[in-house]
């Protein structure tokens, strides 16, 4: 059991194969039937229309084969399915509890974060809750995902078996930042997770295990910008200069920003103040030609630490390489 745990996306993925190849072979064979008949029974060949007698063995073959086929696709995938509903033996247990529009994680000991950090090869189950309206905890790399619903909880259960970054998204339309409900998981070496676990290293220990291992996120992206991507910051607003809902960072690089600030416009310089004041009060001053596009509040989504981490990560690779050049 504990292997197909840990090949929990294969067999998945296995099944959506198997699905796909029956339901290629019913179409195939329909396909061929019609235009069997379509040929067969044409005007030209049947001036005169006649009775045609029913076929019992016929009918059966077409009743019994089906059902059997669709039988055994409700099986293999339930077969599957409860894959993810057994709980092992020893098994980690995380509270998720999914809010508009953030994630919080709560590990057994009260360590809480709004990134997913999991050991390798170690059994975790998920148990899932809401704080307002319908989501859905979903990990595409594990082909897995389990409702968050109001007032109830849901669990599933999962063995990571590779070290890495993966995409943690809401399945579940939840409102108007819907789209930004996104975070990651990383998967780490179990004696590293649980250094930081056991209090052994302080939080800043995972902020590095971040930036150096976010080359899973992407082939394109380096651990410089590991956090942008864990924050959902590159949802709205770019790394290469292209556009988007919201500025490019490659924008910084031009030392100064036209504004809309109380209807006025202004031309103020883009120093550490302004990249803050930005995060946190996006209304506050909004770039000329972003004015429809709103950016979410991030209070609740985003420690001081991480804010000093993201102003300086700005200033380091985008304002100040330009004033360099």
């Amino acid at each position: 059991m504990e292997q197909a745990l840990r090949n929990y996306a294969q067999n998945v993925d296995n099944v959506m194969l198997y699905i796909i190849g029956i339901s290629f072979l019913l179409l195939l064979v329909i396909t061929i039937a019609m235009v069997y008949f379509v040929i067969r029974y044409n005007r030209k060949k049947n001036p005169v229309a006649s009775q045609i007698e029913g076929n019992k063995i016929l009918e059966i073959i077409w009743i019994v084969v089906p059902v059997a086929l669709v039988l055994t696709m409700f099986f293999y995938s339930e077969s599957v399915y409860k894959v993810a509903r057994n709980v092992p033996k020893g098994a980690m247990n995380v509270n998720v509890e999914a809010k508009m529009w953030q994630w919080k994680f709560t590990y057994e000991n009260g360590k809480v974060t709004d990134t997913l950090f999991l050991p390798v090869g170690k059994p975790v189950k998920f148990n899932i809750v809401s704080a307002d309206v319908n989501h859905s905890f979903y990990i595409p790399a594990f082909r897995i995902k389990e409702d968050a619903i109001p007032g109830r909880e849901n669990y599933m259960v999962i063995e990571p078996k590779d070290v890495g970054a993966f995409d943690i998204a809401c399945a579940e339309y939840c409102g108007l930042n819907h789209s930004l409900m996104y975070t990651k998981v990383f998967v780490v070496p179990e004696n590293e997770f649980f250094a930081w676990y056991n209090g052994e290293v302080d939080n800043t220990y995972l902020q590095k295990f971040v930036l150096a291992h976010s080359g899973g996120y992407k082939d394109y992206i380096t651990g410089n910008y590991a956090l942008l991507f864990a924050k959902g910051c590159v949802q709205c607003h770019s790394l290469d200069g292209s556009k988007n809902y919201g500025p490019s960072f490659t924008e910084l690089s031009r030392g100064y920003a036209k504004i809309r600030s109380n209807g006025k416009l202004e031309t103020i310089p883009i120093d550490r103040d302004y990249i803050a004041r930005s995060i946190i009060s996006p209304g506050e001053h909004v770039v000329v030609g972003y004015e429809k596009a709103k950016m979410p509040l991030l209070t609740n989504r985003i420690r001081d630490e991480e804010l000093t981490q993201i102003v300086d990560l700005l200033l380091t690779n985008f304002v100040k390489k330009s004033n360099e050049n």
